[in-house]
């Protein structure tokens, strides 16, 4: 949630625990989608497919995690 709020402008107080919650359930817009996506890239150096568009904050970390488990083979 760190680089919602500091690269996408999230307020804390949007921030949430919710799993099953997504980017424009914090009232995130297309602009901070393509921001979260680029850092989320390029900080642990892994592509996000066309999953990432619909993908909620669990699938979004499970993405993450299995990018990073390719990348590391």
């Amino acid at each position: 949630m760190e680089i919602l709020v500091v690269k996408a402008g999230l307020p804390r107080s949007a921030v949430t625990d919710d799993p099953s919650a997504t980017l424009s359930d914090v009232d995130l817009d297309s602009l901070a989608h393509l921001q979260v996506r680029a850092e989320i890239e390029d900080r642990y150096g892994i592509e996000l497919g066309e999953e990432y568009a619909n993908a909620n904050f669990g699938e979004l970390v499970r993405l993450v995690n299995e990018g990073l488990s390719e990348h590391a083979r």
